[in-house]
């Protein structure tokens, strides 16, 4: 998930745009894109994008109100890219599309770009529906366990203790009144998986033939899949046409460097052709992965710079919230944006741009070099 931002051009006002848990715009100005030209599907209904390959728009119960996910002709029936969220307004499309597009032509295969819940949710509902084996990089598995079942008691207490650290005073309140963190779903539930996706395996899936691209950044062990003959990406949520991916830095992750891994996958995704059709998880499918990269690249360091020069004075992650953001957060936009704002400022104290200090209440603060 990610976050409503200002662009790099941030001004005192605040944003106009509707605030979601995706985000707000931050699209790469036209023609720097240039989109294909194809009707959205209407929410929960299907357009053939590309020969074989089926864009179904899938309703969210969140903020951002829709994720794509894809549907590729595989002999007798489809491969799966993505399932959307454990939620009943996806079972209703499922159950519909179970009784046209896939009542003769069912799901052969469920891959998944990474595990959240947007886009793992359905995998375990599918494939008990269809029989469907599901296939996820096997270094994605305990995250997968952990969105499922939720943290232990153990793994809440410190999450509490990390959000003190970082400034936020009212912490264990905040995440108890978290919804998103606490609400429960029968069918929420962990998908077998006997064959996990391996970076750089290719996979032939109908008249397709896609490269497994896994990164790290969004989320550990994402995978995009490329298709070299034509030339197309199916991204997942690596990279989007308007919106920037929350990179996070949690409790459970301390000591890596989501954001570094980010950039890095950007790097990597850049030596693709420049004239890939990309095939994003939210937003249109788009041509100009490069100019994209690039925006993002500067979007990253752009904060990264109004992080230095807030920090003239010590101060914590969450007291330089609104600076980052442009504006208060709430809700889980705020539990996200503090994530976020904490892998900034780690990513700076690896550079040697900003140092981190502890004062006697065991907090964190953070200081300009």
């Amino acid at each position: 998930m990610r976050h409503q931002r200002q662009p790099p051009n941030r001004t005192s006002e605040p944003v106009a745009t509707p605030i979601t848990a995706e985000g707000a715009a931050f699209a790469s100005p036209e023609p720097r894109l240039r989109y294909l030209d194809c009707p959205v599907p209407a929410v929960g209904t299907t357009r053939e994008i590309a020969p074989g390959i089926h864009w179904l728009r899938m309703p969210l119960p969140i903020d951002l109100n829709h994720i794509n996910l894809w549907l590729i002709a595989d002999g007798d029936g489809y491969t799966l890219i993505d399932t959307g969220y454990p939620a009943e307004s996806c079972v209703a499309v499922w159950t519909s599309l179970g009784q046209t597009l896939l009542r003769d032509h069912p799901l052969k295969c469920i891959l998944l770009t990474h595990y959240h819940p947007d886009h793992m949710g359905c995998a375990a509902w599918l494939q008990d529906r269809f029989g469907a084996p599901v296939r996820i990089a096997a270094r994605a598995l305990p995250s997968a366990q952990l969105m499922v079942h939720g943290p232990s008691s153990e793994r809440r207490e410190a999450s509490v203790r990390y959000f003190m650290a970082h400034g936020m005073v009212d912490a264990r309140n905040f995440l108890e009144s978290l919804a998103a963190l606490n609400r429960k779903s029968p069918l929420r539930s962990m998908p077998s998986v006997s064959q996990p996706l391996v970076n750089g395996e290719l996979l032939t899936v109908g008249d397709w033939r896609f490269e497994v691209i896994e990164t790290d950044g969004h989320a550990l062990a994402h995978q995009s899949f490329f298709s070299a003959a034509p030339e197309l990406l199916i991204s997942g949520d690596q990279i989007l046409p308007t919106i920037s991916p929350n990179i996070s830095l949690s409790q459970a992750d301390w000591g890596l460097d989501p954001l570094g891994d980010y950039l890095a996958s950007l790097d990597l995704l850049a030596k693709l052709p420049s004239s890939t059709v990309v095939l994003p998880s939210h937003g249109r499918p788009f041509v100009g992965l490069h100019e994209r990269i690039a925006d993002l690249r500067a979007h990253h360091q752009h904060d990264l710079d109004l992080l230095c020069a807030q920090t003239t004075e010590a101060r914590s992650a969450y007291h330089l919230l609104p600076a980052l953001f442009g504006r208060e957060l709430a809700g889980f936009n705020l539990y996200l944006g503090l994530h976020e704002c904490v892998a900034h400022l780690e990513h700076l104290v690896r550079r040697g741009a900003v140092q981190r200090e502890t004062n006697d209440a065991r907090g964190y603060r953070y200081r300009r070099i």
